[in-house]
């Protein structure tokens, strides 16, 4: 009898499961990227990119709908952008959110907590900041296999597992609402064709206050984690060395009081040199102990002019606040940020080439 009932009661669920509306991409209007931009008079001007199907089509996108709105909030955005639609507006699949670096220097809070707070997003989407216009951006359009959400996914993706630090929604956030620390995002900037990972963008909280190039992201990225992989050239005897890095690993210490804390920084890593142009030299193990000093002093000085950039805007992006908290239990919010631009921070750096690559 028991049986049966179950018997029963599982096809009843089978039946009540398949009467669940459901709805195929063609039918949504799947939002996979979306870009904010500064409006006129306080709006928010918010343009999303729509992969269009074919209905012949193996579900690879072919084209791409642009639909760009005004409105005064980024939930305002949403609504407006269904207006212009035929389609439900569906962003659970939403990959790339980019912020124009006009509207960041304005200050994100109000967006981030509006973010935070939708449970349709996924906490792995990625979050940029657009040196220029994020509609121009997102409209340009970049190659005909792929779309341009996947395009930028695929860029800063790509980006992380070399020279740029780990980033995502989740990260920020994170970042964002921990004591002692403050989030970055990658920024982006679009050149005639493609578009360029051209640097990182640090904030105080919401408010973006601080930039810097690309060519030092290999070095911020030495400084908040372990990683292998990515590559830095380093100026040298009128030349240039191309260093890979093989695997780095960074460790974070304190001394002091509170009041006066000394923070020491150690990185320890393993570097092969692949490429040296305009080095007019043999190569001799000789000449590789001369590059591992070279790397030492060039990484110890770029590290140092970061944590001064740091220490000036009054950001921590390496959370050595959020450190600090974890290990002393007398910890006081408001007496490390006072403190904080006066803060000893000494970085060593260790460079072993382990790899010779161009030697023989």
């Amino acid at each position: 009898m028991k049986t049966i009932k179950f018997f029963l009661i599982f096809i009843s669920v089978l039946l009540l499961t398949g009467c669940l509306p459901s709805k195929s991409v063609e039918e949504n209007a799947i939002v996979q990227i979306i870009g904010y931009d500064a409006g006129e008079e306080k709006r928010i001007r918010g343009t999303v990119s729509i992969p269009q199907y074919g209905k012949s089509e193996d579900k690879q996108a072919a084209s791409e709908l642009y639909l760009t709105v005004d409105a005064d909030s980024t939930k305002d955005v949403e609504v407006e952008i269904q207006k212009q639609s035929s389609k439900p507006i569906s962003i659970g699949k939403l990959a790339v959110t980019l912020y124009s670096k006009e509207l960041a220097e304005q200050d994100l809070g109000d967006i981030v907590d509006v973010l935070s707070r939708d449970p349709r997003l996924s906490r792995n989407m990625f979050l940029g900041v657009v040196d220029g216009s994020a509609k121009d951006l997102i409209e340009s359009g970049y190659t005909q296999d792929e779309t341009t959400s996947k395009h930028l996914q695929g860029l800063i993706e790509n980006n992380t597992r070399h020279n740029f630090p780990s980033t995502s929604l989740h990260n920020f956030l994170y970042a964002y609402y921990a004591e002692g620390m403050d989030p970055f995002l990658p920024l982006l900037k679009k050149q005639e064709s493609f578009v360029e990972l051209s640097g990182v963008a640090f904030f105080k909280k919401g408010l973006l206050v601080a930039e810097v190039p690309d060519t030092k992201i290999f070095t911020f990225k030495m400084l908040k984690e372990n990683f292998k992989r990515g590559m830095q050239d380093v100026p040298f005897e009128g030349g240039t060395i191309m260093m890979d890095n093989i695997g780095s690993n960074v460790d974070y210490s304190i001394a002091g009081s509170l009041d006066n804390p000394k923070f020491e920084i150690k990185i320890s890593m393993k570097a092969e040199v692949n490429e040296m142009a305009g080095v007019d030299r043999k190569a001799t193990p000789q000449l590789a102990k001369e590059m591992e000093e070279k790397f030492v002093e060039y990484f110890n000085k770029e590290a140092d002019e970061l944590i001064q950039l740091f220490k000036e805007k009054k950001i921590d992006p390496l959370g050595l606040g959020n450190f600090t908290k974890t290990r002393r239990g007398d910890f006081d919010l408001s007496k490390w940020e006072e403190n904080y631009s006066d803060l000893e921070v000494d970085v060593n750096v260790d460079v072993e080439i382990t790899e010779y690559g161009i030697f023989s």
